[in-house]
């Protein structure tokens, strides 16, 4: 009788050991997931004209917009990035690839503004609007042989 009280508590402490260690597991994989470290660095506004190219760099320090502070601390949830200012919470998505990161803006939602982290530039079209870029020399061409 004893012997049976002894293994199965030796279960009993086992399998609490192993509910333990992966419950640790999927909670400290869970905060290296929503960590702000992963969206650390300049973002690139993508569409843009290059006068007016938008550069939006999160760190640790803050939200810097074109080199300037606009908030000091953003919350990310893994998926959504959200910045509160004076002017109300602005909310940018997580898009691309691994090998193209890419920022959304869903909030406000117009006009339309997506960034790629830089170093990455290469991997999407930057000047974007090409179906833009077409029909105005389309309509060059028609109205300039006139």
């Amino acid at each position: 009788m004893n012997k049976a009280k002894a293994i199965k508590l030796l279960f009993v402490a086992i399998f609490l050991s192993l509910a333990a260690g992966f419950s640790s597991l999927l909670l400290f994989s869970y905060q290296d997931y929503v960590h702000p470290k992963h969206v650390y660095g300049t973002w690139v506004e993508v569409g843009a004209p290059p006068y007016s190219t938008e550069l939006l760099t999160l760190n640790a320090q803050g939200v810097f917009r074109n080199h300037r502070l606009i908030a000091t601390s953003f919350e990310f949830d893994g998926k959504k990035i959200f910045v509160t200012t004076g002017q109300g919470t602005t909310i940018y998505q997580i898009a691309g690839t691994f090998n193209s990161p890419q920022l959304r803006r869903l909030e406000p939602n117009s006009p339309i503004q997506r960034f790629i982290k830089e170093g990455y530039e290469s991997t999407v079209d930057m000047e974007g609007g090409g179906g833009a870029k077409q029909r105005r020399a389309a309509l060059t061409e028609h109205f300039g042989n006139k």
